[in-house]
């Protein structure tokens, strides 16, 4: 049987509208934020909802639509990586954590050294309550890619605020300001050097 050429063209565009609005929403919040420290930490602001909060009614129908919208495409597209990172941001916004989980799992099953979906799964996991998993696809993050600086950032946090390896935590912040030295987009540390530094 022949496809057509023109079904597949419209199918492929929506597909590519769909992701790329999911996407688009998402970069405005670097990974690292998502393992937002306590208080009086330094932090880049954060859009989405703090852990324990309910983003609320509305919210939770947008929700719900976009996840219709992916399964609905997931299903004509099975395995499809960058529907399922899709549907996993929209699980991570959620906090709707082990649904996260799945996603970013089944996805990186094609994409195993995507450091921004992987760091993306180690916050899942540190809100799963395990954060030495959460250290464990860090430290594969940082060794596929030594500048990310996300990584990092979330490294310092994992080993300072949950594990308690205070000195692993000065050096990876140490490692962090190394790469602030080069890089604008990195927030300013004073605040996260205060706590790590002076326990």
């Amino acid at each position: 049987m022949t496809k057509n050429p023109w079904f597949m063209f419209v199918g492929g565009l929506m597909i590519g509208l769909v992701v790329g609005y999911v996407v688009a929403e998402r970069q405005a919040v670097p990974p690292a934020v998502s393992l937002a420290p306590p208080s009086g930490v330094s932090a880049v602001p954060v859009s989405q909802p703090q852990m324990g909060q309910n983003p609320g009614s509305q919210g939770s129908v947008e929700v719900e639509r976009h996840l219709s919208e992916m399964r609905n495409l997931l299903a004509k597209n099975p395995g499809d990586s960058s529907l399922l990172v899709a549907m996993g941001n929209i699980y991570f916004d959620a906090q709707r954590w082990e649904e996260a989980r799945l996603s970013y799992e089944e996805a990186i099953e094609t994409i195993p050294d995507d450091v921004n979906v992987l760091t993306d799964l180690a916050v899942v996991y540190r809100n799963l309550g395990k954060p030495e998993r959460a250290l464990e696809i860090l430290g594969h993050v940082i060794e596929v890619a030594p500048d990310h600086w996300q990584a990092v950032y979330n490294r310092v946090i994992v080993l300072h605020f949950d594990l308690h390896s205070h000195d692993e935590a000065v050096e990876a912040l140490g490692a962090l300001e190394l790469l602030a030295q080069n890089n604008p987009q990195i927030p300013d540390l004073s605040g996260l050097a205060s706590q790590v530094r002076h326990q």
